[in-house]
């Protein structure tokens, strides 16, 4: 995520869903959770969960009044993408027309007149490449960058409806860790169900959030969704298939999460607070990591560049700074996993 508004854009947000977390001030339940809890927590998740759906809903209503921005973002970078592909097989065109002749200078003489000709019209093919293809790449491109801002200034609209819904989540998540901290065998599958349909929910806010999804986008959402469904499912064990390294770095580590949601990260794909994923400068991109704090493990893909403040080494998204227990900034060690 580029710096720019980080803090600024996302703070009234961030203030709005803090009075949710825990503090362990004077209005924190001292009592542990039991059992006996569990019907309360069960019944509060999915009343918190269907308010958050009604609010999605909502805003999915009202992003679907743009326009027709999405279409028109579509449709323009397929022509773009089409447009682009003349242009590439044309400068081939032209490399190939303007490879020598088998021959050795001193032979072209001895060539056929056909032979020669062709190495002529070779050399003039070479000095030009069609500058409509040049310009309609152009063109197109620019369209789409006035199209983005366009996306840019709508998203920002919504972003209001959003926080509604981004603070219900966040107690949602809160509640289901509780009840599965003390829900036996026959109540695990239902709140694995209402675990998947928080995710669900949460990609609705980030699709909605996303007025012009690229190509580019949507493939690395695509090819990220195994992984990090994959991380999700190990919790703080080592996932499958993955080796610890031994590379390890230890360092200040903050989150990210409402001002940022829909938002392209470094990878293309849009930023959803509820995916195990983080911001890092120097780890390649698509790398999974392993990290521990205040006593907690849990994984996460580097998908996006940051955080540029201080020296923090990483920036986590929202579920991964609520898997490490913290909502502010926490001293956290980085291990990376590769694949065995």
């Amino acid at each position: 995520m580029a710096l720019i508004g980080r803090t600024a854009i996302a703070a009234a947000l961030v203030v709005a869903a803090l009075p949710l977390l825990p503090t362990g001030g004077a209005h924190a339940d001292p009592k542990p959770i039991t059992s006996a809890d569990l019907p309360r927590l069960t019944k509060e998740l999915q009343q918190v969960t269907a308010h958050a759906q009604q609010l999605t809903e909502a805003l999915d209503q009202a992003a679907a009044r743009d326009g027709g921005l999405r279409v028109a973002y579509g449709r323009l970078e397929q022509a773009k993408a089409q447009a682009q592909q003349a242009l590439n097989a044309r400068a081939r065109a032209v490399y190939i027309a303007s490879a020598p002749l088998p021959v050795g200078d001193w032979q072209t003489s001895w060539a056929s007149p056909e032979l020669q000709e062709l190495s002529h019209r070779a050399a003039r093919a070479s000095l030009t490449v069609d500058r409509g293809l040049v310009d309609a790449v152009t063109r197109q491109a620019k369209e789409l960058h006035v199209l983005q801002k366009q996306a840019d200034a709508f998203r920002t609209k919504l972003l209001h409806q959003a926080s509604a819904v981004l603070i219900d989540q966040d107690r949602a998540r809160q509640l289901l860790a509780e009840a599965q901290s003390v829900a036996d065998a026959e109540h695990a599958a239902a709140l694995e169900a209402q675990r998947q349909a928080l995710d669900a929910l949460s990609t609705d806010l980030t699709l909605a959030l996303t007025p012009a999804q690229s190509t580019r986008s949507r493939k690395a959402l695509d090819d990220q969704a195994p992984v990090i469904a994959l991380l999700e499912r190990t919790g703080s064990g080592i996932p499958a298939g993955y080796q610890r390294t031994g590379q390890v770095a230890s360092g200040q580590a903050s989150w990210y999460g409402p001002g940022f949601v829909g938002r392209p990260t470094a990878s293309g794909a849009p930023y959803d607070p509820e995916r195990l994923t983080c911001a890092n400068k120097e780890l390649p991109l698509g790398t999974v990591i392993h990290v521990s704090a205040n006593g907690l493990e849990t994984n996460c893909l580097v998908n996006d560049r940051g955080p540029y403040v201080g020296d923090r080494i990483l920036d986590m998204s929202r579920a991964g700074s609520r898997a490490l227990g913290y909502s502010g900034l926490a001293q956290v060690t980085v291990e990376v996993l590769v694949p065995v």
